[in-house]
């Protein structure tokens, strides 16, 4: 049995691989308390023979779960980056390490779902876009501040009171009648990225949404988007499984 491990800023979120299918994923906030998230992954009761992890949180949490994965389960972990190419997909950044390997695994795991043309959208600490074209080629992407860096962002500007003159959306007690103007911001880049890709891959794409505030963000996209909230872990399994003759 493998335990994969997805490490954001924010989350851990890890899901248990056997017999090439995934349990169900889990995820806990790794901010709050400094063994929450091991507690948690030690109750599950399994005894991993591999710990596989995708990690963007830094050297000081990569020492912590390397400690951890030494002293509890007596497992050497094995940290995942980003590649040149992988299972036929090809990595746009010069030196491809460089690349965020969670938007890296996620690109793997939707072209082996549906090789072709390939939008990308993860919503978490932060809000990537990534795009694939019809051959597999990664052309590029964006990062911008996810839904939580919004809101607090626009916190200092907020004015219950405040509304344009005759305007049809006036706070309705002391709140807004548009839904979460941070919401909408991000699914209107979802919506134009992949309006932009219809017109830069050469193929209307697949819109891909991911990430823990992809279930908020859906609801208000205007372009039909495949939701699989666990992609990295996805594309992590994919990644784990090649070199035993299973990619």
């Amino acid at each position: 049995m493998i335990l994969l491990l997805d490490v954001g800023n924010t989350r851990v979120k890890w899901a248990w691989l056997e017999y090439l299918e995934i349990a169900r994923a889990a995820a806990v906030a790794h901010d709050a308390t400094r063994r929450s998230w091991q507690r948690q992954i030690e109750a599950d009761g399994h005894r991993p023979s591999r710990i596989v992890i995708a990690s963007v949180a830094g050297p000081a949490f990569a020492a912590a779960v390397t400690l951890w994965a030494r002293d509890h389960y007596r497992v050497e972990p094995e940290f995942i980056s980003a590649s040149a190419a992988f299972g036929g997909i090809t990595n746009a950044y010069a030196r491809p390490a460089a690349l965020g390997v969670d938007r890296w695994l996620a690109m793997i795991a939707a072209w082996r779902a549906a090789p072709g043309a390939t939008v990308i959208v993860s919503g978490g600490t932060a809000l990537t876009v990534d795009s694939i074209d019809r051959n597999g080629r990664h052309r590029g992407g964006l990062i911008v501040p996810g839904l939580t860096m919004m809101r607090e962002a626009r916190a200092p500007f907020e004015d219950d009171g405040a509304r344009l003159p005759g305007s049809a959306f006036a706070p309705v007690a002391g709140r807004e009648a548009l839904p979460d103007c941070a919401l909408l911001a991000l699914a209107a880049l979802a919506d134009r990225s992949a309006a932009e890709g219809a017109r830069c891959l050469g193929a209307e794409p697949r819109l891909v949404l991911t990430g823990g505030d992809a279930p908020l963000i859906a609801p208000h996209l205007t372009h039909a988007a495949d939701l699989v909230p666990d992609l990295v872990l996805r594309g992590l399994a994919i990644v784990a499984t090649h070199d035993a003759g299973h990619g």
